[in-house]
């Protein structure tokens, strides 16, 4: 099911309007406390450790709740293997970011993922500036003050993950149109469990088992960062247009600062904060441009939005 047109989703109650906007917002601050909660148990489980509790757990809550299994097939696992592991990597590669770098920062610099693809795609002049300011707002993020250094290991872990978010979207719109958006989600995350089950996962479950209340944590890590705000995606995709959704998934970074600085107390310089804004701006400038609008909504319900 795709997204309904901008016409059709103007002509819905309000009600039912700020009720899908709030389910997305709320989605995507799920995502960005369940980051943080991440981030907090690195030191029991390790990154990898917590990409296998994340990327399995999920897929035991996803699957079965979307019954999934009715869909798999020979040339459905084609199309769905390689956005599940552009998924996985994308876990992993952001997770190792956030061993060196701040929340904030990180969810800044792996956005660029997106915005490649979405200035790729785009054939206007005005996007130049938008370009322009994305770089300034990178640079504000990357180097707020002479005194401080830049973790380049951070930085690299993050644009690799930005890379792997750019390939999520390519590889989700080879999938939209052939696999409905909430199985295609399930059997993706459930093809990247397959890869870190024994790697990854088991080894996790065996320290969790000593150590409950941190299992635990792993438990709502999954729960926050993938079942619960694909969930509510679903739900809002149904009155949202590709444009709203552009718009508040735009909000990604600066959900990832408050989320950061309330959990890890990781709280940015005001250069860095200018930085993220900047960015945040460009995402939104690009989608807000005008012909933007003119295009035909993308399949949003289709290619999820909330990879972090």
């Amino acid at each position: 099911m795709t997204a309904a047109p901008s016409s059709a989703a103007a002509a819905l109650p309000l009600r039912a309007r700020l009720l899908a906007l709030s389910q997305l917002l709320v989605s995507m601050v799920c995502i960005q406390f369940g980051s943080s909660i991440a981030k907090s148990i690195f030191p029991v489980f390790g990154t990898s450790g917590v990409v296998g509790l994340r990327v399995c757990l999920a897929a035991f809550m996803l699957v079965p709740l979307f019954r999934s299994w009715r869909f798999l097939s020979g040339p459905v696992l084609r199309l769905v293997l390689p956005y599940g592991l552009a998924m996985t990597g994308m876990n992993a590669f952001f997770y190792l970011a956030l061993q060196h770098i701040p929340l904030g920062t990180t969810v800044t610099l792996e956005f660029i993922g997106p915005l490649v693809v979405a200035f790729v795609g785009s054939r206007k002049l005005s996007d130049i500036g938008w370009i322009l300011l994305t770089i300034l707002g990178l640079a504000l993020v990357l180097n707020p003050s002479a005194s401080t250094k830049t973790d380049f290991a951070g930085v690299g872990f993050a644009l690799l993950a930005a890379l792997c978010w750019a390939l999520y979207i390519l590889f989700g719109q080879r999938v939209a149109g052939k696999v409905p958006g909430a199985h295609a989600c399930a059997l993706g995350m459930a093809c990247g469990a397959c890869v870190v089950f024994l790697p990854c996962f088991v080894p996790a479950l065996i320290i969790g088992f000593s150590a409950p209340a941190m299992l635990g944590l792993g438990v709502l890590v999954a729960f926050c960062s993938s079942a619960l705000p694909y969930s509510l995606e679903m739900l809002a995709m149904q009155n949202l247009n590709a444009r709203d959704i552009g718009i508040l998934s735009s909000l990604e970074p600066v959900c990832a600062t408050v989320a950061g600085a309330v959990i890890l107390h990781e709280t940015p310089s005001p250069l860095q904060l200018c930085g993220i804004l900047c960015v945040v701006a460009a995402s939104a400038g690009i989608i807000l441009s005008p012909g933007t609008s003119k295009q035909k909504a993308a399949p949003a319900r289709d290619v999820p939005e909330l990879p972090n």
